[in-house]
């Protein structure tokens, strides 16, 4: 099946987008009919990047939210019956990382990254931390691909597995999924909280989503949102906003375990659900709690 690749790119984390695209299209293989969209979320230049034949630019009238932003991808990919990629703009590709995501048409795919496993070239000259500077990368792509080269071989071909917060920060949504389970709910704020919805409604309907161990990515993490571009009291009524709005519409055993993430293990034991929490069986964990 073909695919819908959508990226948005922001004035707070612009600067990012040229060296996300660059690495995309150097080791993303895309086929004759998959369809790559730009959504321009506040009236950036983008003069410099019309040199990719392949980008669709869409300009949005206002500036959206994540969730506002995820739909417009979700509509492209519903209109022309593809799997939807959705990728933030603070990312640097490496070889193969969209190879093991084809492989899958059953679960949302979201590739692992710096967040999740921390390395160090021999060398020691580019250190991966859970959230980094474009200045920590220096542009070191042969260290960082050597890296995920010697990640890979730490693991069996295909191995997913599931944690607590799986960000939607690089994900792939196979086009039954999407019609099935539908649109993000667009009524968590500026972006927080939506992501866990729809992983949440996706388990109630049987959906899984999953770590795939063999894609790796170099993550900033933050650079649209909180890294430098928020005050601390912005970030606390974003934080509020997006935590009120999930309480509201999954109580608050869902919030305590999956939003606030500290002071449930009542609620686990309560409802008998410990083990699936040491077993990492996340989507079951869900169903049971719902």
């Amino acid at each position: 099946m073909s695919n819908t690749f959508a990226m948005v790119t922001l004035k707070s984390s612009h600067f990012y987008t040229s060296y996300a695209l660059q690495s995309f299209f150097k080791h993303t293989k895309m086929e004759e009919n998959d369809q790559f969209f730009l959504i321009d979320n506040d009236n950036n230049d983008l003069e410099n990047l019309l040199v990719y034949k392949k980008i669709n630019i869409v300009k949005n009238n206002k500036p959206f939210s994540f969730a506002e932003n995820v739909n417009q991808g979700i509509n492209f990919a519903k209109k022309n019956k593809t799997n939807l990629i959705f990728l933030n703009n603070d990312i640097i590709f490496t070889k193969n990382w969209f190879e093991p995501l084809k492989l899958i048409s059953k679960s949302i795919s979201i590739p692992v990254s710096n967040q999740l496993f921390q390395y160090k070239s021999e060398c020691k000259t580019l250190i991966l931390k859970p959230t980094m500077n474009f200045e920590d990368f220096n542009e070191n792509y042969d260290l960082l691909n050597d890296i995920v080269l010697q990640h890979k071989k730490k693991f069996k071909p295909q191995q997913q597995f599931q944690t607590l917060l799986m960000p939607f920060y690089c994900f792939k949504i196979p086009y039954e999924i999407l019609e099935e389970v539908g649109y993000f709910d667009d009524t968590f704020g500026k972006g927080g909280g939506e992501d866990i919805d729809y992983r949440i409604r996706c388990a109630k309907r049987g959906h899984e989503v999953n770590f795939l161990l063999d894609s790796y990515l170099l993550h900033f993490h933050g650079k649209s949102t909180w890294d430098g571009h928020e005050t601390v009291p912005q970030t606390e009524l974003r934080n509020k906003i997006y935590t009120d709005a999930f309480l509201k519409k999954w109580g608050s055993e869902m919030t305590q375990v999956f939003i606030i993430r500290k002071n449930f293990s009542n609620i686990l034991n309560k409802k008998d659900l410990s083990d699936l929490f040491k077993q990492g069986k996340f989507g079951e964990l869900i169903r049971k709690l719902l």
